[in-house]
Formats: C-alpha cells, sequence, structure tokens
C-alpha cells in the first residue's frame, strides 16, 4: 500500500511538473530579475550596470510627473471600463436569455469582435475616426464626423472606452449568460407566485445567484484595464500631449525608447504592489458577497 501511494505521487508529480517548470521560467524568474534591476541604472542592452540603491523610486515618487499622470489616466479608464462593460455585457446576456430565438446568432455577433487582436482593432478605428468620418463630413456635413476624435484629450478617452468595450463585451457577455443558466428556474417561479416583479427577481434572485459570474468578470475586466497597452500603441501613441498614456505604455517607453531599463522595473514593481492591492480588495468584497449569498 505504501509503495503504491509513492507511486502515486511520484506519477502526479511527473505531470505537474511541466507546468511548474513554465510558470518557473515564465513568470518567477523573471519577477525576481526584474526586482534585481530596479536597484540599478542599465540600459537593457550594455555591460555597464551601476548600482543606485533606491534612487531610481525617489525619482518615481519625487519627479516623475508623467508617470502619475498615466496613472490618474489609467485608474479613471478602468473606473469607466469595468463598470461600462459589466452593465453592457449583463444587459445583453438577460437579453439573449430572454430571446431563445436569436440567442446563438446574437452569441456570436458580440462574441466576434473579442477573437480580432486588440491591435487590428485599434488600426481599423484609426482609419474610421480619420480618413472614414473625414470622407463622411465632406459627404454629409454631419457635425459628428468632423469632430477631432484624435486630437482631443476627452474625445480620445471616450473613443478608447467605447473601443474596448465593444471589443471584450462578448468575452463577459458569455461568462454571464453561463452564470444565468446555473439560476435554478424553480426559485424564479416560487419568486413570480409570490408576487415579486421583473426587477425584484433579478435583484433578490438572479443576482445573487450570479455573483461567481460578477467575481470573475469584475476581476478579468479589471486586469484587462489595469494593463491596456495595444490599443494606445497603436491607436493615439499616448497622445494627443501625452492625455492617454497608461501606466503599462509608459513603462514600455521607458524601457524600449529612453533606454532606461532599471527605471522601467522600477515602474513595473510599483504597478505590480498596486495592481495586487486593489485586486486583493476587489476579490475580499465580491467573495463576501458570494458567501451571503
Amino acid at each position: 500500500m505504501k509503495q503504491t501511494k509513492i507511486s502515486d505521487k511520484f506519477i502526479f508529480g511527473l505531470f505537474v511538473f511541466p507546468a511548474l517548470a513554465f510558470v518557473l521560467f515564465a513568470t518567477d524568474i523573471p519577477f525576481f530579475m526584474n526586482l534585481y534591476y530596479s536597484f540599478f541604472d542599465w540600459n537593457g542592452i550594455g555591460k555597464s550596470i551601476t548600482f543606485v540603491g533606491f534612487d531610481n523610486f525617489i525619482n518615481i515618487f519625487t519627479g516623475d510627473t508623467l508617470f502619475w499622470k498615466s496613472g490618474l489616466f489609467t485608474l479613471r479608464f478602468s473606473v469607466f471600463y469595468v463598470i461600462i462593460v459589466n452593465i453592457a455585457s449583463l444587459a445583453v446576456a438577460l437579453a439573449l436569455q430572454q430571446n431563445k430565438t436569436t440567442s446563438n446568432l446574437g452569441r456570436a455577433l458580440y462574441y466576434i469582435p473579442y477573437i480580432i487582436s486588440l491591435t487590428a482593432i485599434g488600426l481599423i478605428w484609426k482609419f474610421i475616426l480619420g480618413p472614414g468620418f473625414d470622407s463622411l463630413y465632406e459627404l454629409t456635413g454631419i457635425e459628428l464626423f468632423g469632430m477631432s476624435w484624435l486630437g482631443d484629450p476627452g474625445n480620445s478617452f471616450i473613443v478608447i472606452v467605447v473601443m474596448t468595450v465593444w471589443q471584450t463585451l462578448g468575452f463577459y457577455m458569455i461568462n454571464y449568460i453561463a452564470g444565468l443558466m446555473s439560476v435554478p428556474q424553480e426559485l424564479i417561479e416560487a419568486a413570480t407566485i409570490d408576487g415579486a416583479n421583473v426587477l425584484q427577481r433579478f435583484r433578490h434572485v438572479t443576482l445573487p445567484m450570479i455573483m461567481p459570474a460578477i467575481s470573475i468578470c469584475l476581476l478579468t475586466s479589471l486586469t484587462f484595464a489595469f494593463k491596456l497597452f495595444d490599443i494606445i500603441l497603436v491607436f493615439t501613441k499616448g497622445g494627443p500631449a501625452n492625455s492617454t498614456v497608461t501606466v503599462a505604455y509608459n513603462i514600455y517607453k521607458e524601457a524600449f525608447t529612453k533606454s532606461n531599463y532599471g527605471m522601467a522595473t522600477s515602474k513595473s514593481l510599483i504597478f505590480v504592489v498596486f495592481v495586487l492591492l486593489v485586486t486583493l480588495i476587489q476579490m475580499k468584497i465580491t467573495k463576501s458577497k458570494e458567501v451571503e449569498a
């Protein structure tokens, strides 16, 4: 019996080892290398590397205004994106669940943008809002098409939010549909018999039952918003006047444009700690709601 248990553990370890090795080499080792280089002044390529201690972190907190500006933009984008995409995707999921005849077609249509890369979507929207809208404005004279969607900071922010919501809505919709399908119909019918209207049934029956799906969607949408990079790179490049620079794009520019790898790794560590704290708070809040449900 003892030999059988040892054999089972060996086989289990044999199957788990490739995944552990991948995590070790793809995440753990790079993280600690990142931590190491954050205390140095290095361009990321040359052999010359100088230990500077906490100078990189001190410079970030005292003199790097663009980093904190990018942090505020990322935070503002995250708030708008997370709220809008979750409300919109849940509303679409509820509508598709009610209309069974067009449910499959609707799911496909809403999910198609999600399988397109953000880079391609950024290029498509850039063409639409640039030459496309210019041509429509010449033909129709409608002021909407003549507005500066890429040259105005406020308009650029709106476009980025709308574009990312449109592209990712299908993913969260599928998660919410899966959550709605797990709600026992007996509870809905019992609430209906007791006289509960549509809003009351949703508030007191459906919403508590789909809290696990809400937790997943909130977590994934939050992490997506924080690491937004592709759209900014191909769509605005941080413009106009650095008004759409995200933290991820700021770190990228620091490392690969300014060749200041040490400073970039310091920024990434600060960003990781912030994202970790926000994620833990969000998970604690949503998990407590699941327990209550």
